[in-house]
């Protein structure tokens, strides 16, 4: 198996299989995959990704970000996306990484920063999901928070401090907004992030465009305006998408068809049934049984 870095080697080396592996640092992910994987619907939480080997591509709407070894993507609110992965084979798999966003630690080194940022332009960016280029002192934090995986007291006493010096080397790199927007009581330039958290929470009630807009600060017009020029969708349609994500998250869980088409917010099973095929191209019931054959 060929590797195009020793970091991307020891990953798959601690992993002992392929998938999807947490590990005993917080919100830390190891990823590996030997085949390439066309675009699959997925709902992505407030997360900075890294790859370590090969490509991915995240679509979000009309917007595609691509990240590979040279780069790494923010993302800063929970949010159906499509993803891909490509240049990968069974000789050279893709290795990635991830690091759940810490809102609390995030928000103190905020307040930390502040007196040397407050004329930064980080606040300006529109994006809430963004790659940027990779610096060499964020690789080598990467570097240094994998090697903790296997030496208990170095992650015991190390690993925390390494998570909060690479939040605080993205909040200073050009993306850096996108980290502030991760933090639900931080506005920033669009004010649309706090909106998107709000959804997220209550996604499985029955919201109007009005009660949104409240929580907004905006008018109905205005918040159509600024949400859909964020996430080339407007809020009801985000809600929607949000309810089928986490329907066919929990068909792969096991979960009957019935509970999940009221588990997401949905009083008519018929209306489920309708709009899950619409958006994914098949049934709920034939996504449960594909899960099951798969398994």
């Amino acid at each position: 198996m060929e590797f195009t870095s020793s970091l991307a080697k020891q990953v798959v080396a601690k992993m002992g299989s392929e998938g999807c592996h947490l590990t005993a640092i917080d919100g830390l992910k190891l990823y590996s995959c030997s085949s390439n994987i066309p675009l699959i619907p997925l709902v992505l939480q407030p997360t900075i990704c890294f790859v370590l080997q090969g490509q991915k591509r995240v679509t979000t709407g009309k917007s595609s970000y691509i990240y590979d070894t040279h780069t790494y993507l923010i993302n800063s609110v929970t949010r159906p996306v499509e993803a891909s992965l490509s240049e990968v084979s069974k000789d050279k798999p893709y290795v990635g990484l991830s690091l759940a966003i810490d809102q609390h630690l995030v928000g103190q080194l905020m307040m930390e920063m502040a007196p040397w940022q407050r004329d930064s332009t980080n606040e300006q960016q529109m994006a809430l999901t963004q790659s940027t280029r990779l610096t060499a002192s964020i690789a080598d934090l990467i570097s240094r928070l994998v090697d903790t995986l296997d030496k208990p007291m170095d992650q015991q006493i190390l690993a925390d401090s390494l998570r909060r010096e690479l939040y605080y080397q993205v909040l200073k790199g050009p993306c850096g907004g996108l980290l502030r927007n991760s933090v639900s009581n931080h506005a920033g330039a669009n004010r649309i992030a706090p909106v998107v958290h709000y959804l997220e929470q209550n996604f499985e009630r029955n919201l109007d465009i009005e009660e949104i807009a409240s929580v907004a600060g905006m008018s109905s017009s205005t918040l159509h305006e600024h949400f859909r020029k964020v996430t080339s969708v407007s809020p009801i349609q985000y809600v929607k998408s949000l309810r089928l994500h986490k329907a066919r998250s929990m068909l792969s869980s096991g979960f009957q068809v019935a509970e999940v088409c009221y588990g997401v917010g949905y009083s008519s099973p018929s209306q489920f049934s309708r709009e899950f095929k619409r958006y994914f191209g098949f049934t709920p019931s034939e996504s449960r049984s594909s899960v099951s054959t798969l398994s």
